[in-house]
């Protein structure tokens, strides 16, 4: 079996070489699918139309989402949410239900959507929301950030990376901070 050592690169062409060497298969299966014709070891885009979807991304069938909308690697779409039209949203994101999404929004890498304050896990109270988060039209939101439920970002508002967001974000705003708190 070879083995490849941190300090030592190879092409994609020599790891796929070298992975059906292996006599007992396992190296190929366990990467099947993740090699592909391109000069990347990764799945190609799905496109849906418009709608450029990076696998492996998990979006929810009730999903309503608009036109020239890119939603990067591992995001979790867990819900019928609502994405408008020309949104970016970046990978490893979690957007549960009860999250509407306006037109020309941004979301960075890792953004965490939560949709109840106080989970409770006893007497089926989770299925119980509290409020409707709603990011407006050309709102930012940078890698890291926590959106809590229920909250409003504003149109054209900023929210800078790995803020905590508690509360609504007037438009045209900049949050920042654990818990965000508008600096310009």
């Amino acid at each position: 079996m070879y083995k490849v050592t941190r300090s030592e690169r190879i092409s994609v062409e020599e790891a796929i070489k070298i992975m059906h060497d292996d006599k007992s298969g396992s190296m190929l299966e366990m990467h099947k699918g993740f090699f592909c014709e391109g000069n990347y070891p990764f799945r190609p885009p799905e496109h849906y139309g418009s709608v450029i979807i990076w696998p492996p991304a998990d979006v929810h069938p009730a999903a309503k989402i608009g036109d020239h909308v890119m939603i990067g690697r591992y995001t979790n779409i867990c819900g019928a949410i609502e994405i408008g039209d020309h949104t970016r949203i970046q990978g490893f994101c979690l957007i549960p239900d009860s999250v509407r999404i306006g037109e020309y929004v941004f979301i960075g890498h890792g953004v965490i959507f939560v949709n109840v304050k106080y989970p409770k896990v006893r007497n089926n109270q989770m299925k119980t929301r509290d409020g409707f988060t709603v990011i407006e039209d050309d709102a930012n939101i940078g890698s890291g950030a926590i959106i809590g439920a229920g909250v409003t970002i504003g149109k054209g508002a900023f929210v800078g990376m790995g803020a905590v967001v508690t509360k609504d974000v007037p438009p045209n705003s900049v949050v920042v901070g654990c818990p965000a708190k508008i600096i310009n």
